[in-house]
């Protein structure tokens, strides 16, 4: 009879033990599983894990994994509590006031609160620290109260609608007390934050790896460990995925037709995130002799390129032509806006009332990443006399090269870069005055752009906002190319994985859906 107990007892440890690994505690993070994420975006353009140095790019890959904002953002772009379950905005924008969730706790289990808030903003805000919305953030606020332990006010110096999703985008909060503690060198080194991930280890300009947090308070991710490498070579990467090196990857234009072929992978792909355009290098210095100081040259290196033809055939699918300046999905955009056409001769014909029937040179400059769809843009200037050449620089050179102002000739730029409801908000990184990625821009413009952003209603931001778009693109201090949507190829462990409409969706990592 004790032997038949003991049986019984053992069978029901045995069903009990298996029922908790069918179904793990809700909340708690699943107990193995890694998703390698292999971005073609430089990852480290900041010091360590440190997001107050990050100068560029991808700012949610640390911000919105390690760290968080006060607010998410939705798939639709409607604004999410985060650290912050609330916020109210004065009438007339001289605050945003923000009530933060109790009870969140940073990795090191300290609690966060609206000093650390503070704290970090005003660590954003350090101009040597050199964080790309540090000038945006030194240019909207003014001060930040302490209103209560969970309570902070940040007083406005204007109008700034663009703040909210800058709360998320890179808006990281972080302990003051451990920062304080350990200096900047040692955070960017061992970062903590209150996000879903928490930091593990890292190879500098290489790869860090970040484990999910049990029970977060927002949400917890379905797998154990994030691994994010960085790897500029476009081939290298979708290699990467088809041995299974790689869950995701972001992915160039010419693979994406493999991908679509190939039932072991999934195409994951966000409309208009950016809007790619060459800008002219040379019009800032006007007391440098070029050619491109004559708005017909401007306009004939626009009509010798075939947009549609290199959307087809060299990007396949990932981009599509564009000639606005603005996203679709911001105040003051035309939809009756067109890209200039394609047309060589034309473009000849104003080259030689310019006083270059013969063309001249010039060069493109660029990373490494953009080579394939340059070259066909090259071979399209050199049809019509432009003799370009391509000068490839590394990362760390080139973010030198573009904030010292050192770079001529042709280069990659962006119109917008995630897109924003204000179209002030959506173009200053690209041409407010001061800015540190805005290379070509005129005082008109600028001026323009901080009145669109200072708009007090919705009528008054889209009549701005055409205003501004038209101005740009009158004035041609950029060639429009084509707007860009992200792609990502992903292997049948990613079942799920949305994204936030127009934004560059490296992020939400912690939603992602994966089978072991």
């Amino acid at each position: 009879m004790k032997k038949n107990r003991g049986i019984k007892a053992v069978r029901l440890m045995t069903g009990l033990l298996l029922l908790m690994m069918a179904f793990p505690l809700a909340g708690q993070a699943a107990t193995k599983g890694q998703v390698v994420y292999v971005s073609g975006y430089p990852s480290f353009y900041q010091r360590g894990g440190d997001p107050a140095t990050h100068a560029a790019g991808n700012g949610p890959l640390i911000a919105t994994t390690v760290f968080e904002g006060l607010v998410d953002m939705g798939v639709r772009l409607e604004t999410l509590p985060a650290v912050a379950k609330s916020w109210r905005i004065a009438h007339d924008w001289s605050y945003i006031e923000l009530d933060l969730k109790e009870g969140i706790k940073f990795h090191n289990g300290d609690p966060l609160t609206a000093e650390d808030v503070k704290f970090s903003y005003e660590t954003h805000m350090r101009p040597e620290l050199r964080q790309v919305l540090g000038l945006t953030y030194r240019s909207r606020i003014k001060d930040i109260q302490v209103l209560g332990p969970y309570k902070v006010r940040f007083n406005l110096k204007m109008p700034a609608p663009d703040l909210i999703k800058r709360f998320w985008w890179n808006g990281a909060i972080m302990p003051k007390k451990y920062r304080e503690q350990v200096g900047d060198a040692g955070f960017a080194d061992k970062p903590i934050g209150s996000g879903p991930f928490k930091w593990v280890d890292y190879k500098q300009d290489q790869y860090f790896t970040m484990e999910a947090v049990p029970n977060h308070h927002r949400k917890t991710p379905e797998f154990k460990t994030l691994k994010i490498i960085y790897v500029p070579d476009n081939s290298t990467r979708l290699a990467m995925l088809q041995s299974g090196e790689a869950d995701i990857i972001t992915l160039a234009g010419q693979h994406i037709p493999q991908i679509k072929a190939d039932p072991r992978f999934k195409l994951v792909q966000v409309k208009h995130i950016i809007g790619q355009t060459m800008a002219y290098a040379d019009l800032p210095f006007p007391e440098e002799k070029n050619p491109f100081q004559d708005i017909r040259v401007r306009e004939a290196a626009s009509l010798a390129i075939d947009r549609k033809g290199i959307c087809d055939k060299v990007l396949f699918g990932g981009s599509e032509p564009y000639g606005e300046a603005l996203s679709p999905y911001t105040m003051g955009w035309d939809s009756t806006v067109k890209p200039d056409p394609y047309d060589p001769e034309k473009a000849k014909k104003l080259l030689a009332q310019a006083g270059y029937p013969n063309g001249f040179k010039t060069s493109i400059i660029a990373g490494q990443g953009s080579v394939y769809w340059l070259e066909a843009i090259a071979s399209n200037l050199a049809e019509v006399g432009i003799k370009a050449e391509m000068k490839i620089l590394e990362g760390a050179a080139l973010q030198d090269a573009y904030t010292g102002k050192k770079l001529r000739g042709l280069i990659p730029r962006n119109s917008w870069y995630d897109a924003e409801i204000n179209a002030g908000s959506d173009l200053q990184d690209a041409y407010m005055e001061g800015m540190p990625w805005a290379y070509v821009t005129t005082k008109e413009i600028s001026d323009t752009l901080k009145k669109t952003i200072a708009a007090r209603s919705d009528k008054e931001a889209t009549e701005l906002g055409r205003s501004l778009s038209k101005l740009v693109r009158d004035r041609r201090v950029n060639i429009h190319l084509w707007s860009i949507h992200a792609s990502f190829g992903t292997n049948q462990r990613i079942v799920q994985w949305d994204q936030q409409l127009g934004s560059f969706p490296a992020t939400r990592f912690e939603y992602m859906k994966v089978k072991d």
